[in-house]
């Protein structure tokens, strides 16, 4: 044990040794560096996942890139995607974990009930299953060549994959390693361009997430984490599974953004002898966006209606020290 203790401390002495000498002496090290601690840039989220986005949003969205900061459009393509400006990075949705009742379930070797309310329109899928996998990664694909000729030069392109809640770890990094596989194999064939930068986005189960995270079982990180039903408690405590994405933010310098609905309760309080329910409000999704390690918060009137009315902009990413999958930090086990 005290071998393991100094071994360990003699790697993060060795570590910063590196770091200290690559900062005075080899310019391309200072480089990288300077840029993992540079300029800290806001996020900027606008979506909707029912119809196009809410207009106060989009000018946002522009006003935000105008301004130098970081632009993301997440949208179902089944809708018309708006405009875009040379820096707004494009996300675009997929069901995920569920298919589509009659001929898009007709596609998968089976689909089970999903038992809420979303029950009349989908059907549960396995992404544990490889040819299930198989399927949605070709969807995902052929999403990401839509995207491709739609966004402009230079700005990122993801997917926003949904009902991934029920995999574990290893079966989130399943489905998007071999996603991320597929979509460097499309850009080898030039069905995606070769300049493009391409990722994901990690959708709910923060916990999972997490634990794909912490254990290195993505090839890459996502590019931010959602987080949905965010609440406040009465004494102003954000919810269990938004504090676990908090985790992720500050960990990982991973942007996160925390989605609230306006039929939510977040408490209840007691009012002429009756229990009364508070439902989240824009102002408590404002105060949501300002807390630590959020990028933004954004609120619907209505779970049912995913178009979001308000977006309350956060702080900026934290930067971290190393970069996710990094060498020197797995070997520093930082």
């Amino acid at each position: 044990m005290a071998h393991l203790v100094l071994s360990q401390r003699w790697k993060i002495l060795v570590g910063a040794i590196a770091v200290m000498c690559g900062l005075a002496a080899v310019p391309p090290l200072g480089s990288w560096l300077m840029g993992t601690f540079g300029e800290l840039k806001k996020h900027y989220w606008a979506t909707s996942l029912s119809r196009t986005v809410d207009g106060g949003l989009l000018q946002g969205l522009q006003e935000a890139v105008a301004r130098g900061e970081v632009g993301w459009l997440d949208v179902d393509p089944q809708f018309p995607v708006p405009a875009m400006t040379p820096g707004i990075n494009l996300i675009v949705y997929h069901v995920g974990g569920n298919c589509y009742v009659g001929a898009d379930c007709d596609r998968f070797p089976s689909s089970e009930p999903t038992g809420d309310r979303w029950g009349e329109r989908e059907r549960k899928i396995d992404l544990n299953d490889p040819r299930t996998r198989q399927i949605v990664v070709a969807d995902l694909i052929g999403l990401v060549r839509q995207a491709d000729e739609l966004a402009p030069s230079g700005s990122i392109v993801g997917v926003h994959l949904d009902n991934v809640h029920r995999l574990q770890a290893d079966g989130l990094a399943s489905i998007f390693n071999d996603y991320l596989q597929a979509a460097e194999e499309a850009k080898r064939q030039g069905l995606i361009s070769k300049t493009r930068a391409t990722g994901y986005i990690a959708k709910n189960n923060p916990e999972g997430f997490l634990k794909a995270l912490d254990q290195r079982l993505l090839s890459a990180s996502p590019l931010y984490q959602i987080n949905e039903n965010a609440t406040l408690s009465r004494d102003g405590t954000l919810d269990g599974d938004s504090r676990i994405a908090q985790k992720i933010g500050r960990r990982y310098g991973i942007p996160v953004f925390l989605k609230t609905f306006g039929t939510d309760v977040a408490y209840a309080i007691e009012q002429g002898g009756s229990q009364v329910n508070v439902y989240v409000s824009q102002d408590m999704t404002r105060r949501i966006g300002q807390m630590p390690n959020v990028s933004g918060a954004a609120w619907s009137p209505d779970e049912a209606r995913y178009q979001p009315t308000l977006f309350a902009q956060g702080s900026p990413a934290r930067p971290v020290l190393f970069a996710y999958g990094n060498r020197l930090a797995r070997w520093l086990n930082y």
